[in-house]
């Protein structure tokens, strides 16, 4: 894996839950785990009309170094954009050098 090609920095997110001491409500909130280079690479756009609102659909990848704690329930922000990861992450030929991380950022408006 080339270092050059890896420009942006990303922050790995991981979903935790929490429950309030008073009313027993679960709470969903996003811890962040690391911040790391990547690189991004849009693979594809789409757009539907849904209840008359627009909903797009972009696939990316993004390219990073090797973890072994990156899962399918984990999220990638990038700048002020979320994307969830939509598939277990890749260990590009086995090595343990490159992950891919197959993610769609989903926007409603």
């Amino acid at each position: 894996m080339r270092a050059g090609s890896l420009r942006e920095r990303v922050t790995l997110q991981s979903p935790t839950e929490s429950r309030s001491a008073a009313y027993a409500d679960v709470q969903k909130a996003w811890v962040d785990v690391a911040t790391v280079w990547a690189a991004f690479e849009p693979l594809s756009g789409r757009e539907l009309l849904l209840a008359q609102q627009v909903s797009s659909d972009i696939n990316v990848r993004f390219r990073i170094r090797y973890r072994a704690d990156v899962t399918a329930k984990w999220r990638v922000r990038y700048g002020t954009r979320i994307f969830q990861i939509v598939q277990p992450p890749i260990d590009v030929g086995g090595r343990r050098v490159e992950l891919h991380l197959r993610c769609t950022d989903v926007r409603v408006g």
